[in-house]
């Protein structure tokens, strides 16, 4: 990595400032949303290069996974010459985070004609983390990948991973590039879009469903799929007939270690990329073809996909292993195994609404009379992350604990006492609240809290209410120490 000897908390600036040479640490949001943007030296064959890096600092706190970018640094360039634009990007993700839209593995954005830091790239694919050392948490951030036009559709029609597989093969890259080289032409033409409208899996409906990997490793091709999943699975699969065949794009398997790559003909047999080393013994495939009520079972390479054909009782063996959630595992006459597998999802990287709100901000203010004793939700987590903004609703909590707090600030206590505070939000921006004090109730003291928490804009919420509690410890002894 360049500029090793410096770290990017050494320069840390806002937005508008002259751009000074990587390490640099961008406040964006202050005390809320950074970018720390590095200088890499990056490596494809024999070829040696430097890359940008802009990882974002900050969306994890509202459950969204970090975004890393790396952009290919021309040889004329300066340092100190990154564009700004990934910045950009890291403001709008939170943005939308804050509103419960989130990006994930395998999910797409796009920008339109405009494009995003070169017209031609109109969508922005999101992977785990690929070519950034360094990260000490490569499950809290996802890296980005540039589509063009054509590589979009492609990607819609046939699933990323195939796009993803071809630019691997383009650039000598396993699984694919990490970096955005800006110059760099698409890796789908006008004879490849034509060859793939020829294939055998245009003419099958096909189904995108996260999480999906398909990999064959030795004589065994295994569908593995992530636990949780088989519900979907089994309302999709109600509506399709037994005998009807089907393809499922499939994402990027982390365990194999060899990708196959989309050609137009099987004439000199498969097609496939591996990492340097790799004996590619556990091969990843694009899709799987499913095709019922064939004489005997057996899998085989089709482009960059699995075909499975299947008897009627193997595939009814299949499905039922898809729709339950259990393993589940045929035999081939050839001595091959096609097996259902299920495994357990990455989860702890990420927060979701519910985590968000498992442990609520406790405020402090050290010239009030007054501390937080305690603050909950009466409403259940899971329901509150779903009827309102989990981000928006701690924000809100924590101004109404600062506001509280700051009724004492100017106000000195006769007694010690303790003060219940009970607010209700409803639908249409309202909240009642609810005060008592103990063992001295003074309603005049309660009015004037009330008053003053009622110039806070409670947040939405749809459909339900949400019950919150708040505790203060109100103490004469707290402002005589201060």
């Amino acid at each position: 990595m360049a500029n090793e000897e410096k770290t990017a908390n050494e320069n840390v600036l806002q937005l508008g400032q002259e751009q000074p040479a990587p390490p640099v640490r961008f406040e964006i949001i202050p005390d809320e949303l950074y970018a720390i943007v590095n200088l890499h030296d990056m490596q494809q064959g024999v070829n040696a290069f430097a890359c940008w890096s802009f990882v974002s600092e900050g969306l994890s706190r509202i459950g969204q996974k970090e975004l890393a970018i790396l952009i290919k640094k021309d040889s004329l360039e300066a340092d100190h010459d990154y564009p700004m634009d990934p910045l950009g990007l890291f403001l709008t993700v939170k943005q939308y985070a804050e509103q419960g839209s989130f990006v994930g593995e395998g999910d797409v954005t796009e920008f339109g004609d405009s494009g995003f830091i070169d017209t031609k790239f109109r969508a922005m694919a999101y992977l785990r983390p690929l070519g950034i050392a360094g990260i000490e948490e490569p499950g809290s951030v996802l890296s980005c990948v540039l589509l063009t036009e054509d590589e979009l559709q492609v990607a819609r029609r046939f699933g990323l991973s195939r796009i993803l597989a071809l630019l691997g093969y383009t650039f000598s890259h396993y699984p694919c590039p990490p970096w955005v080289d800006r110059h760099r032409t698409s890796v789908v033409d006008e004879q490849m879009k034509e060859d793939m409208d020829k294939s055998i899996l245009s003419k099958v409906p096909q189904f995108a469903i996260p999480g999906v990997r398909v990999q064959l490793a030795a004589t065994t091709l295994s569908i593995r799929c992530p636990r949780g999943l088989h519900e979907g699975l089994n309302e999709l699969l109600k509506q399709i007939p037994d005998e009807a065949p089907m393809v499922v794009s499939t994402e990027l398997d982390p365990d194999a270690n060899a990708l196959l790559v989309w050609q137009a003909t099987m004439e000199n047999g498969p097609s496939a990329i591996t990492p340097p080393g790799s004996d590619g013994s556990k091969v990843c495939g694009c899709s799987v073809l499913i095709f019922p009520e064939q004489d005997e079972s057996n899998a085989q390479v089709v482009e960059d996909s699995f075909l499975l054909s299947l008897t009627t009782p193997d595939w009814i063996k299949l499905r039922a292993g898809l729709m339950s959630g259990e393993d589940v595992k045929v035999e081939t006459p050839a001595g091959g195994t096609i097996a259902i597998e299920w495994y357990e999802m990455d989860t702890a990287a990420i927060q979701t609404g519910a985590d968000m709100l498992e442990e609520l901000p406790i405020a402090s203010l050290p010239e009030s009379c007054a501390v937080i004793e305690k603050i909950e939700l009466i409403t259940e987590k899971e329901i509150v992350s779903k009827i309102t903004s989990p981000q928006v609703f701690r924000q809100y909590l924590e101004a109404v604990e600062y506001t509280a707090l700051g009724y004492f600030v100017d106000r000195k206590a006769s007694s010690h006492r303790v003060i219940t505070i009970r607010g209700e939000v409803v639908p249409g921006n309202k909240i009642t609240w609810t005060m008592s004090a103990t063992p001295d109730e003074d309603r005049i003291e309660l009015k004037g809290i009330e008053l003053r928490l009622a110039e806070l804009p409670p947040p939405p919420v749809s459909i339900d209410k949400v019950v919150f509690e708040l505790v203060l410890d109100v103490s004469h002894e707290r402002v005589a120490a201060h």
